[in-house]
């Protein structure tokens, strides 16, 4: 008989797809409040057995309890994210992101949980992350400003997630995704927000100057990672920066060259009021050397698939 698997937030884009890489090898809950539903398209997993879907929050303890009863082990990803959540819902993403992390953690304990590992964000370095390691330290934006609630609430989450395993033998290990893309991201996102507007016929519109710089890494290569991470005893009571160093662009890149694949497409520059995040690089050689990580899809492929899939969709 297959473990059981617990995936909080399964209903989203990295969920769904998790779902999809888990499910030869586990029996997968999928708990979600399908607030940005990715499981509508992927009818499969629905469909197959060896899921179970589970609508509840996790603020509400005692959905938690149900849907973690049969588990023996969790991928916490269940969170309030997205740059406009930041500032229109900045207290509920404290709350779901960092009391809900709380709520997983003690039901893991009541229930015996034994292995989890936690989602939480590059955005903890702040806004000039280049070549950042584990090591270097986390740093925020000013209490004024809205935008950091996310990542001082995914900071708190780590801290919870490995004090939780040290005090109580859980076996826990983080992920830090850098700008994770693909099909099914149905949230916010720069290839996703571009991509939609280009099956639609609309204009990219790029905030600011465009000369912000991220490193992009495809689902694919995130879910990859993770399946290392369970089947490796030597991630236990660690944080990974996961991304894929070598796909660096620019905003303003990133849109010319989603535009030249596409074969079409304008784009136009807007004004914003958003704090600006200059650089998100990461270091991945703590991946590297103790996972065996290689990010494999590189950037060309992995935006001819994610516009595909948005071209298919029309969503």
């Amino acid at each position: 008989m297959k473990n059981r698997l617990l995936i909080t937030g399964g209903g989203g884009f990295c969920g769904t797809h998790l779902a999809d890489r888990f499910l030869n090898t586990w029996k997968i809950i999928l708990f979600d409040n399908f607030e940005r539903d990715a499981l509508r398209f992927a009818p499969h997993l629905r469909a197959n057995l060896g899921i179970e879907v589970m609508p509840g929050n996790v603020l509400d303890r005692n959905a938690l309890r149900a849907a973690m009863s049969e588990a023996e082990a969790v991928i916490h990803l269940a969170a309030i994210a997205g740059v406009s959540n930041y500032y229109e819902r900045s207290l509920t993403t404290l709350q779901v992101n960092i009391l809900g992390t709380f709520n997983v953690l003690d039901t893991a304990v009541e229930t015996g949980i034994k292995r989890l590992v936690y989602f939480s964000t590059s955005e903890i370095y702040g806004p000039d992350a280049e070549n950042v390691s584990e090591t270097s330290p986390p740093t925020s934006g000013p209490v004024s400003d809205r935008r950091w609630v996310y990542s001082v609430s995914k900071l708190a989450g780590e801290h919870i997630v490995h004090r939780y395993g040290e005090t109580h033998g859980i076996k826990v290990s983080v992920v830090r995704p850098f700008n994770i893309y693909g099909p099914r991201q149905i949230g916010e996102g720069a290839i996703s927000n571009f991509a939609r507007h280009l099956v639609k016929g609309e204009p990219l519109e790029i905030y600011g100057d465009g000369s912000d710089v991220r490193t992009w890494c495809h689902i694919k290569d995130l879910v990859d990672a993770v399946e290392l991470i369970l089947a490796n005893e030597q991630s236990v009571g660690k944080s990974f920066n996961i991304g894929n160093p070598k796909a660096r662009l620019t905003t303003s890149e990133l849109a010319e060259m989603l535009v030249k694949l596409c074969g079409k497409g304008n784009i136009r520059k807007v004004s914003t009021k958003h704090s600006p995040i200059r650089v998100r690089a990461p270091n991945i050689d703590l991946a590297r050397s103790i996972l065996g990580f290689r990010p494999v899809v590189d950037l060309e492929t992995g935006l001819k698939d994610t516009l595909e899939w948005f071209q298919q969709t029309q969503l």
